[in-house]
This record gives structure tokens, C-alpha cells and sequence, in this order.
């Protein structure tokens, strides 16, 4: 089947109606509401700077109202990043009888030009006096009065919608995709260790997409190194925004921390050690801000630190669960779905990265736990969390659409 048109194709109405459907959401049974009035939320957000604009429940799908009519093209964009949706309509909305129905369909298809329609109807309430077959026939027709294309109900080139809610009707030709999943907030808060490679952000997205409301620690080398991942941590974190909603940011200087491992702990553990205690850091946030779970972006085997063993040592230092959402992800599949959400090209910018300080020559592959443990009994490690903790300083990014104060 062809798609269906864009919305920058299709005509505007009017007085438009959005008509945003998801899939996840409808199967969460008695929780269901939960997750609806998330997602109602989050696009309300999105509308913020449309005063007129109101989303309504209306059986399994939302509805927007209010929008003008040179808004909707505007908005479309950001309620696409809005994870819950499947997808997204421009219609018309009418008194569910068959002769508004039939007028409103025929408006809607009058400047288009298609040589094949189908008519796809659908009731939300059963006892409605008129059957699907009745309004697919009724509709179908009058879209032929105007149009003389043929009916196809198999590979048409345009599919005209119908659904009958609540006493009203809902008309639209294109169901523009969504990211699916679920609401972002609805899962509970992580906090994510975030370099800012093309693993990290990757990472965040994907755990956005599951529900995950989302705090970023990312680990600099200033004054040992330039700005460069600060700046680039920044512009990353502006990209996830656009989905995540406004998100918070801490930087934390790494350097003093690195140079005191490596002088007082062997080589090979250095890397190890370096990451067990950004995982402390990232609990002591997790603490703070109330989150229930750590994000990383490791992927098993892709570089020496994450192995198995390490990532079992590395993990050890954590209090709270670790979700690796690319545990089993190849370079190629990150690279793909970072071109794919738009941070591939911040991400390919050269920084000097924190773990690079003080690299060690050699990585433990098979790190044993009672040796890690045993090299850190060299460290005063509360003192040193209290001076990263100290340093740690957190901002709040916000997405292009937020017009609320900060």
C-alpha cells in the first residue's frame, strides 16, 4: 500500500482536531489510566505556547482541540518525539451522523488527487444505530461523488479514517508515526552515566523510550583537558530534550579523582577503579533525586572494560540496579540508531575524554572482585566523594519548545 499523505500535504481544516492514537499504553489493562494521564501531560507540555489548546481522553485515544490552524504543522514535529505515540492524525471533528460524516470526508479529500480510496470506519461504542459496513458504504460513497476514483480496500492509495466516539466523529486521511513506547516519567527515575561518545546518549534514548525520566552525570578532565566534552555533553543533552523534556545535567570535574587512583592503585585496575567510583557519584545523585536505577551505555565486549568480569566489578560499586540498554548492541547498530535520533554528528566531535587521563597501558580483562575491593583500600574514598560531590555542578537543560520558566 502507498503511504499516506504528509501533513504538510494534506489540507488544513478549519477548526483541526489532532487525533493521537497509542498501542502499549491500551494493554496495560487497570493501569491503563495511569499511563494515559502521563502521556496527556507530556504532549500538554509540547503546547505550552498555545494557550487554546486542550488534549482530552476520548476511549483509547487522545484528542487535541484548539489548535489554530497555522499551528498544526508546527506542532506536528514535536509531539512525533513524544514517546507513547503511535501515531499521529489531522482530522475533523463532528457530530457523529452520517450526513456531517459524509461532509466532512468529502471536504477533506477535495484537493487531493489519488486514483484508489478506502474507507475505514470504526465504532467505539457498538450500540451507535449505524454498523461499520454502513458507514464505510455511506461514506465511501460520497468520496466518490467528488473524487470518481475506485474503491480499493486492498492496496488503495488513500485511506480515509472514520471513528465514532462518544457521540462524536473523528475524520482524518494519514496517520503520521510516533516513537511508541511508553510516557517518559511513567517508569520511574534513572540516572545515567553519560560520556559523550555515541553510547551514552543511544542509551538514555532507548531508556527514555521504556518511561525512564532521566538525570545526566557526565565526568570532565578540566582543568587537564579543554571544555570541549562539557560543551558537547551540553549540545547532546539539548538534543535528548527535544523527547525527554526539560532535563537535568550535573558535570563533575573527574581529574583529581583520576590522578589519585592512579598513583595509589595498580595500572591494570586503574579503568576499573575509575568507573566504580563514578558509579558512587552517580549514587550519591540517585539519592538526591529520588531516582531508582543507573544507566549505562556499555555494550558487552566492545572495549577491554567491558567484559564480563569488569562490568560485574564495575557494577559492585552501584546501589542502585544498572540498566545497559545496549548490552547487546554491535558498533554499527549504536551508530545507526544514533544518525536515527539525532546525535551521531555531536557525538563524532573530537573531546578529550575523562577515563583517557591516565590511561593505563594495560586493561584487566578479568578483573577479580576481592582485588579490586583490596586496591581501594588505598583510597580514603568518602573524602573523595565528598570533594566530587562539592564540585558537581547541575544545570537544567530545556528543549526548544519549553517556554516555562526555568
Amino acid at each position: 500500500m502507498n503511504p499516506s499523505p504528509s501533513s504538510t500535504q494534506l489540507p488544513i481544516p478549519p477548526n483541526p482536531v489532532l487525533v493521537i492514537h497509542y498501542h502499549e499504553i491500551a494493554l496495560k489493562g487497570g493501569n491503563q489510566a495511569y499511563f494515559e494521564n502521563i502521556l496527556k501531560r507530556n504532549i500538554q507540555q509540547r503546547l505550552a505556547d498555545l494557550s487554546q489548546a486542550r488534549v482530552r481522553h476520548m476511549r483509547n485515544r487522545l484528542v487535541v482541540r484548539g489548535l489554530p490552524p497555522e499551528a498544526v504543522t508546527r506542532v506536528i514535529p514535536r509531539l512525533q518525539q513524544v514517546f507513547g505515540i503511535a501515531n499521529i492524525s489531522i482530522g475533523t471533528e463532528v457530530d457523529a451522523s452520517m450526513e456531517a460524516m459524509k461532509s466532512a470526508a468529502q471536504a477533506l479529500v477535495q484537493g487531493l488527487s489519488f486514483a484508489s480510496f478506502a474507507v475505514r470506519p470504526k465504532r467505539a461504542e457498538k450500540k451507535y444505530p449505524f454498523t461499520s459496513q454502513d458507514i464505510g458504504r455511506e461514506v465511501g460513497a460520497a468520496v466518490w461523488e467528488v473524487s470518481h476514483a475506485r474503491v480499493d480496500l486492498t492496496h488503495p492509495e488513500l485511506e480515509v479514517f472514520v471513528e465514532v466516539v462518544q457521540g462524536k466523529a473523528y475524520i482524518f486521511a494519514a496517520k503520521l508515526p510516533g516513537p511508541g513506547g511508553l510516557p517518559v516519567g511513567s517508569s520511574g527515575r534513572g540516572v545515567v552515566l553519560f560520556s559523550v561518545g555515541f553510547d551514552a546518549p543511544v542509551a538514555a534514548w532507548r531508556m527514555m523510550k521504556r518511561g525512564l525520566s532521566l538525570h545526566l552525570v557526565h565526568f570532565h578532565g578540566q582543568p587537564q583537558t579543554d571544555d570541549a566534552s562539557v560543551r558537547k555533553a551540553r549540545a547532546l543533552a539539548r538534543v535528548l530534550a527535544q523527547w525527554h523534556g526539560r532535563i537535568r545535567l550535573t558535570l563533575v570535574a573527574f581529574a583529581q579523582a583520576q590522578e589519585i587512583i592512579s598513583v595509589a592503585c595498580p595500572e591494570r585496575l586503574r579503568t576499573i577503579l575509575y568507573r566504580r567510583m563514578m558509579m558512587r557519584v552517580a549514587n550519591k545523585l540517585a539519592w538526591r533525586y529520588h531516582a531508582r536505577a543507573l544507566v549505562t551505555g556499555e555494550s558487552l565486549g566492545q572495549v577491554a572494560s567491558q567484559t564480563l568480569p569488569n562490568l560485574a566489578a564495575i557494577e559492585d560499586a552501584a546501589a542502585f540496579p544498572v540498566l545497559r540498554p545496549l548490552i547487546a548492541f554491535d558498533k554499527q547498530e549504536i551508530l545507526a540508531e544514533a544518525q536515527r535520533i539525532g546525535t551521531h554528528d555531536i557525538s563524532i566531535l573530537p573531546h578529550d575524554e575523562a577515563c583517557t587521563l591516565f590511561q593505563p597501558r594495560r586493561i584487566e580483562t578479568a578483573a577479580k572482585l576481592e582485588d579490586v575491593r583490596a586496591a581501594e583500600e588505598a583510597l580514603d574514598i568518602p573524602w573523595m566523594l565528598e570533594q566530587l560531590m562539592a564540585q558537581a555542578e547541575t544545570e537544567i537543560i530545556l528543549p526548544d519548545w519549553d517556554t516555562r520558566n526555568s
